[in-house]
């Protein structure tokens, strides 16, 4: 009789989808905020994004349903529903794994399941809108065929094609399936279609784009496509993100730490509870290792071939390392083994983990009043005219134009004195009024040219723009006197979601 399918994934995915959708988080990070401009925008070009090809393109799907059904707000919460829904089926579909092919009884796979929903960056990055959860869903699925006892390797090989178009780092899974695939005298022919599977995904997907989207013409234009972020300096160049060394070292294994919590920055002893937390979370993954040698080989595998992307690549940056806890929480069930007391007591060490993460990282981070970039976006929005200019740095690139709905001017792109001075005495020359914020004024690393050129108070903690000896007259008065800002007019396109028609989304 065949064994009837357990019901306790469907639970883990449900209790975990009702925890995410209940938080509403106001971090909003970089890339989340400008693959929600182009949402907005529908700009198909930039959502196939070289590095990873799927998301912004299920993104624009899933907030068109939305708006089909009635929806008329930004693609932002859309998306950070999105990602909420894919971390919990990410979560349901490892506690599938651990039960359908590791055989780990009902608690151990209820509480390493619960343990990988509730670390912290799972958790966190469930929440905001961006690419990795959707690659971490095609990865458990990689890994639960790769872990069969007879793998099918097309299957396998499909599962990790797909990984790899939610983001082209997944290839680094490669170590660990090849090992798993490993079958006396059949070992080549297994590779190989395996390969050949994951290939024809991978290159028919990036066909399909170049053709209908992104239409590279020349050589430049096909490798800026396919470099992405590492062809984001302001020629065009390709930039390498980090390097090894000690300190990437170091930043790595720090970094593996912070994924079950990040204490980085509390204060004691809270900090200390967090470190605490995070090392059991890492001894526990090395017993599991110790209990089954081949399994743990195969994590190592996992963990070693992600590593030797990450050492190099914004090493201290964890949320490139949100699938790598699904390797560690493996090993942590082989630990509790079929024991079901040490079951039950990892589940209730996940939901003391779940708590700390919870009440002193997540809770803090849905609070909007914490995120002073924000703040100030929307203070923009209130106190300047619609036809304003405001400087931007950093997260203010996108900031400024989706929550403020002015245009940023970008010092990314005005490196030199002489070109900024000419960009602003060009907008005053159009009388496009020009603004910074007091904060940006002391962190851009141009605040002397800045006041030496020109600033007027036009409300607390901004400034106008204005180049000295110019004269003010009634019409900058009436620029200054601050005038709310007004929504865009009912009807469908960008200004329907408070998007200004001039804005252009960050590649």
């Amino acid at each position: 009789m065949p064994e009837r399918p357990s019901r306790l994934p469907w639970l883990v995915a449900l209790c975990a989808a009702l925890l995410y959708l209940r938080c509403r988080c106001a971090f909003f990070n970089f890339d989340g905020v400008a693959c929600a401009m182009a949402v907005d925008l529908g700009d198909l070009r930039h959502l196939a994004h070289g590095n990873h090809l799927l998301y912004g393109l299920l993104g624009l799907a899933w907030t068109g349903t939305w708006r089909l059904l009635g929806y008329a707000g930004p693609a932002l919460p859309a998306l950070q529903v999105l990602d909420g829904l894919l971390g919990a089926a990410g979560a349901g579909l490892f506690c599938r794994l651990l039960q359908r092919r590791l055989k780990v009884p009902p608690p151990a796979a209820a509480g390493a399941s619960a343990g990988l929903a509730l670390s912290y960056a799972w958790w966190f990055w469930s929440l905001e809108a961006q690419v990795y959860m959707l690659g971490a869903v095609f990865l458990v699925l990689a890994a639960d065929e790769a872990l069969a006892d007879e793998p099918d390797p097309v299957r396998t090989g499909l599962c990790h094609g797909l990984a790899i178009l939610g983001h082209v780092g997944h290839a680094m899974f490669v170590f660990c399936v090849l090992y798993l695939l490993r079958r006396p005298g059949r070992t080549p022919r297994l590779w190989a279609r395996h390969a050949a599977a994951a290939a024809i995904v991978v290159l028919a997907a990036y066909a399909a784009a170049a053709a209908l989207w992104v239409r590279p013409q020349t050589l430049e234009q096909w490798r800026l496509w396919l470099l992405g972020s590492a062809a984001l300096t302001p020629d065009r160049g390709f930039r390498w993100h980090g390097g090894y060394g000690a300190e990437a070292a170091l930043n790595w294994a720090l970094s593996t730490l912070r994924i079950f919590a990040d204490p980085s920055g509390l204060p004691r002893p809270w900090s200390a509870l967090g470190w605490g937390l995070a090392a059991a979370g890492l001894g526990a993954a090395g017993a599991g290792a110790a209990r089954s040698p081949r399994l743990g080989r195969a994590c190592l595998l996992w963990l070693a071939g992600y590593g030797a992307l990450f050492l190099s690549w914004e090493s201290s940056t964890i949320v490139y390392r949100v699938t790598d806890l699904m390797a560690l929480w493996l090993l942590i069930a082989l630990a509790a083994g079929r024991r079901g007391r040490l079951g039950w007591t990892l589940a209730g060490a996940a939901g003391v983990l779940g708590a700390f993460n919870g009440l002193l990282l997540i809770a803090p981070a849905c609070d909007p009043l914490r995120n002073a970039e924000l703040q100030e976006a929307r203070l923009v929005g209130r106190a300047t005219p619609e036809n304003a200019w405001v400087v931007a740095h950093a997260r203010d690139q996108v900031y400024i134009p989706y929550f403020g709905h002015r245009r940023p001017l970008n010092l990314r792109y005005l490196p030199t004195d002489e070109g900024l001075r000419g960009r602003l005495d060009a907008l005053a020359a159009l009388e496009q009024p020009a603004f910074i914020t007091s904060r940006i004024l002391r962190e851009a690393g141009r605040g002397k040219f800045f006041r030496a050129y020109g600033l007027e108070p036009a409300a607390e903690g901004l400034y106008r723009i204005v180049r000295k000896g110019q004269p003010s007259g009634s019409r900058q008065k009436k620029l200054n006197a601050a005038p709310a800002a007004r929504k865009g007019p009912k009807g469908t396109g960008s200004a329907r979601r408070g998007l200004p028609r001039a804005t252009k989304p960050t590649p």
